[in-house]
């Protein structure tokens, strides 16, 4: 089994046995990239994980994190902080041979979301995360996560998005990886 079904197969499998608890489930994809997120919400408090493969750079991360958010409905802007804890599976060439290398990465981050009031349906989402060198495993120097997506609203529980984002790693020996990057379409679904 290749690493493109495996992925789609643990991805299925959280999707699907997470349902009951999550609060939310995204998936966004291009031709060569899947993401995906699955949000528990407890009233302030907030667990998520994720699973990001990249098949143009055959690069893989698994994500697990918890932050806290914002309730307030009285306003247009929601806001999330949180920290995350990152595995990250990539191919990197160096000069003499390519090799596979993981990386295990602690990211400080959070996220926001505008939503206009004269089309509420429509909204704006940012999220970013970095991670330092003082938090990171293995070869892995630093790195950072960022996404900014245009969200519409199509059912009471259903936004529908267009997203641009990447995740950034730079390695102690100076190589650079950058995946998951560029326009995607996707959905996110409230339980």
């Amino acid at each position: 089994m290749n690493l493109t079904s495996k992925t789609l197969l643990l991805t299925a499998g959280v999707l699907s046995s997470s349902m009951a608890l999550s609060s939310t489930a995204s998936i966004d994809l291009t031709n060569d990239m899947l993401n995906t997120n699955v949000n528990i919400d407890h009233s302030t408090f907030t667990i998520d994980s994720g699973v990001t493969y990249d098949k143009s750079v055959n690069a893989f991360s698994a994500r697990v994190g918890f932050g806290i958010q914002d309730k307030s409905i009285t306003g247009p802007l929601r806001v999330g902080l949180g920290a995350r804890i990152y595995a990250l599976n990539s191919r990197l060439e160096d000069q003499r041979y390519s090799i596979h290398d993981i990386a295990v990465a602690a990211a400080l981050g959070g996220w926001y979301r505008y939503i206009f009031p004269m089309a509420n349906r429509l909204s704006i989402y940012a999220s970013g995360y970095y991670s330092p060198s003082i938090l990171t495993i293995s070869r892995l120097d630093h790195m950072y996560i960022y996404a900014i997506r245009l969200e519409y609203m199509t059912m009471h529980n259903t936004r529908a998005f267009i997203s641009y984002g990447a995740t950034k790693a730079t390695y102690k020996m100076g190589e650079r990886q950058k995946f998951g990057a560029g326009i995607s379409v996707g959905v996110n679904v409230a339980f």
